[in-house]
Parts: C-alpha cells; sequence; structure tokens
C-alpha cells in the first residue's frame, strides 16, 4: 500500500490520510439533478397540501364555540361548547372509527403537554360518510379549559381512533373563549 501512494504521490512518507482527508473535504459533486438523467430538468418539488382547517369562536344564542375546522364548513373536526349560564363544556369529536357504532358509550382521553381529561361520551353518525361523532359534556372551569393553553397539539384518543389537532391556532382566541365562558359563574 504504501509503495502504491508513493506513485501516485510521488513522495515518500505519505500517509493515506494526506490524501483521503482533503478528498473528504470537497464538496460531493452531482452531475444531475436529484431524479434527473442527463438532458432532463428535475421534477418541481411539491409542496404538502395546506389544511384548511383554523380555530374560530362562533356565537349561538347563549352558547360559545369554539371549533376547529374548514371555515365554511357546517360541521367542525373538533368544538367545545361553553354555555356560561348552566355551567357546562360540552366537547363534539367527529371521527372515522370501525370500533364505534352509533348509540356506543365512548371512553374518551384527551391530552395536551402534561394535562391530561377522561370523559365518558356517546356516538352517534356524522353528516359526513362512515363518519361518527363522539360528544361528552363536563362542568365548566377553568382547569377544564386549561386543557387547550397546555402543549402544540389537542390528542384525542377513543376506540378504533386517535385524533390530533394543533394549538398553535387557538392560542389566540382562547383568552376570549376562556373569558366569556367563565364570565357567567
Amino acid at each position: 500500500m504504501r509503495a502504491l501512494l508513493q506513485r501516485l504521490t510521488g513522495r515518500r512518507g505519505t500517509s493515506l490520510a494526506a490524501i483521503l482527508i482533503p478528498a473528504l473535504l470537497i464538496p460531493a459533486f452531482t452531475p444531475f439533478p436529484a431524479g434527473a438523467a442527463p438532458g432532463q430538468k428535475a421534477a418541481p418539488q411539491r409542496e404538502a397540501p395546506r389544511d384548511p382547517r383554523a380555530w374560530t369562536i362562533v356565537k349561538i344564542e347563549d352558547t360559545y364555540v369554539l371549533r376547529y375546522g374548514a371555515a365554511r364548513a357546517a360541521d367542525p373536526s373538533f368544538a367545545a361548547a361553553c354555555q356560561p349560564a348552566t355551567r357546562l363544556l360540552q366537547l363534539t369529536i367527529e371521527v372515522a372509527s370501525v370500533r364505534i357504532r352509533s348509540g356506543d358509550g365512548v371512553a374518551l382521553s384527551l391530552t395536551a403537554g402534561r394535562r391530561r381529561l377522561e370523559l365518558a361520551g356517546s356516538a352517534f353518525r356524522a353528516a359526513t360518510d362512515g363518519r361518527m361523532v363522539v360528544e361528552a359534556a363536563v362542568a365548566l372551569e377553568g382547569r377544564v379549559l386549561d386543557l387547550f393553553a397546555d402543549g402544540d397539539t389537542l390528542t384525542v384518543r377513543m376506540p378504533g381512533a386517535t385524533e390530533a389537532y394543533p394549538l398553535a391556532g387557538a392560542r389566540p382566541r382562547l383568552m376570549d373563549f376562556r373569558r366569556v365562558c367563565l364570565a357567567g359563574g
């Protein structure tokens, strides 16, 4: 090996490291863009489709709804509705689950950051084919609303389904939702 190095470099005592280290420091050269053959341009990179759902607050009579869904959709993917006069918070989640049938009692687990809420809900058919709506109600308290303020994602687990909702868009609306919901108490 040493004799081969001497012939290649013309120097005695040249180490393999002296030849290979500078070669490793030179950036790799790719003659064609990734996925392209000679004479072809690389296909343009496609962006992931943007999720059209957003967090909004809607007032319907004496009920305020923090909802996550498409702007013009009649039924959101997730909704938390508070009725300040009755001190009630109702959660509604639309899911695709083959294990849940209309009329079933459903155990729900909601987690965000270090907070967790366990509820019993009930299921019924959604307006969307093949989907179910699960509803649960809980006493309206500040600590329940804290669930939406902790962590980056609200994760809802139930038999046969797990849904995740990004909370970043909810935070600007959460202060208003909290204020109107707890004002009736």
